[in-house]
């Protein structure tokens, strides 16, 4: 079994728990106040379900399957979820979010010197973490959300839709003919593959997924009875 498979359980003190709390409350506060996340996020957002994200995508399918258009549909999944989120871009989310700068600085200072310890039998290993959040964190769902809402903001053609689920990403691009839509969607990717770079994010290509959608067009069968005289 590949290590990357062991999700070992981490200890937070309570201490730690409590001011996480407190300040990811006050940033969510910050966020939907101001209308600063983008409604395409279906996950750790209030009145909001994977039920919602997948009749957003329903919506955005079916009238052009009805048009005889074609539809391809990308699903993505980052590597590592959580553990993968990129300190420094979430910190830029909130400098982007002009968030106020007690949580700015308070966020920056949680982020600092931070290291995790693993101990076993007699056997004590302590490494720097520079990413990613411990696993049952309170600020690790409302963080992500911050981190991702960028990803919203690529400039995507208007023959696309993006629509995510925490760490799911759903892209949905349609075309008049196979070849169009296979162009928009590989234009599409290139952009979301920039986004991924810069954030030092990977996707996940075992769980990754490509589904091409269209209606046929069924022939009529000509008849074989005797031509009544």
């Amino acid at each position: 079994m590949e290590p990357s498979k062991y999700r070992p359980t981490s200890l937070l003190k309570i201490g730690g728990k409590v001011l996480e709390e407190l300040f990811i409350n006050r940033i969510n506060h910050h966020m939907h106040n101001n209308e600063l996340l983008i409604d395409s996020q279906y996950g750790f957002a209030p009145q909001k379900s994977k039920t919602d994200a997948a009749m957003e995508a329903k919506k955005f399918i079916e009238p052009k399957l009805e048009k005889k258009k074609f539809v391809i549909m990308t699903s993505l999944d980052v590597k590592g979820a959580f553990h993968a989120a990129w300190w420094p871009s979430v910190l830029k989310g909130l400098k982007d979010a002009e968030c106020p700068r007690n949580l700015y600085y308070l966020s920056q200072g949680y982020f600092s010197q931070r290291t995790t310890v693993i101990t076993t039998n007699n056997i004590s290993i302590e490494r720097s973490v520079k990413n990613g959040s411990p696993q049952w964190s309170r600020w690790g769902p409302g963080f992500w959300n911050l981190l991702y809402n960028s990803i919203f903001k690529l400039e995507f053609t208007s023959h696309t839709k993006v629509t995510a689920f925490a760490n799911d990403l759903i892209i949905l691009t349609k075309g008049e003919s196979i070849v169009e839509v296979e162009n928009y969607m590989n234009l599409e990717l290139r952009k979301i593959s920039d986004w991924a770079q810069k954030n030092n994010l990977k996707f996940n290509e075992n769980k990754s997924k490509v589904m091409l959608m269209y209606r046929r067009t069924r022939k009529e069968k000509k008849g074989c009875g005797n031509t009544l005289k």
